[in-house]
């Protein structure tokens, strides 16, 4: 069974966001079992917690941009989750009984199945369930775990040290201002300091580019590998693996498999210079 640091081996990892989210409902069964089909090593997706304390798979806080229904997930149940029509908004699913499932649906699903989970709430009990619902599964060595608020992956990692984070917001911003600034001689140090072990980030924030070749060569030498997301167009990614990048997150997994099958990110220069 490939585990969670088996995918981060890989040379060019081609991640399914929010399973194939192009082709299906994101973040739905019909989507997660796409990916895998195809062939992708790792499907992404995101945690909220509920009103009653249940576990379910989301992007947003709210249900309305992809149900038939607007609904606060944090103040909502299961079960009126559950009501919802999670294919309403594409016209071939809708009404074909899709519905928002619960991560101890997920890992029952596809038992040996890699996940990259994203915690969305704010509140640090979405870590305490969390670390309970993998416990129950014994999927510790098949998650990377990330979260955008600092406090959530603390209490994370500290239930489960095991485990495989990525860097939190303030992890990223102290990784980038090592490698802008001319303090790559602190970086042996930053790699005990920072916790995350896999470094996720948008190529471009803003004004910011976030990815360049200085920064994905000085993680490297210390094992953390830089993946990107969300990266659509297969030139993007091909140019991303040419500079060191090993891995992307798609909403195109199939489209993207395709195009890179056979690719040899080391076939040409990096465009990026130091």
């Amino acid at each position: 069974m490939i585990s969670a640091r088996d995918v981060l081996s890989l040379r060019t990892g081609i991640f399914a966001h929010r399973g194939n989210s192009a082709a299906y409902p994101e973040n739905t069964l019909p989507a997660f079992r796409s990916a895998f089909q195809l062939g992708c090593p790792m499907v992404e997706t995101d945690l909220h917690l509920t009103a009653d304390g249940e576990l379910v798979l989301w992007h947003d806080e709210r249900t309305g941009r992809n149900t038939d229904r607007d609904l606060v997930i944090e103040e909502s149940s299961l079960a009126e989750l559950r009501s919802l029509d999670a294919g309403f908004t594409r016209p071939a699913f809708r009404g074909m009984g899709i519905y928002m499932m619960t991560l101890n649906e997920l890992l029952e699903e596809f038992p040996e199945g890699v996940f990259n989970i994203d915690l969305k709430s704010p509140d640090p009990m979405i870590a305490v369930r969390y670390a309970q619902v993998l416990a129950a599964h014994r999927a510790w060595e098949r998650v990377v775990t990330g979260s955008f608020h600092g406090n959530v992956l603390r209490r994370f990692r500290r239930l489960a040290p095991a485990c495989l984070t990525s860097m939190s917001p303030g992890e990223v911003r102290a990784a980038v201002i090592i490698n802008r600034r001319g303090l790559r001689w602190l970086r042996p140090l930053a790699a005990i300091l920072i916790k995350g072990r896999i470094f996720q980030v948008p190529e471009v924030h803003g004004n910011i580019r976030v990815v360049n070749r200085g920064l994905i060569s000085s993680w490297a030498k210390s094992g953390v590998p830089v993946q990107v997301w969300t990266v659509n167009e297969p030139e993007e990614a091909k140019r991303l693996f040419r500079s060191g990048v090993r891995g992307v997150f798609t909403d195109a997994p199939e489209t993207m498999l395709q195009a890179l099958r056979g690719f040899d990110p080391d076939g040409e220069s990096p465009p990026y210079r130091d």
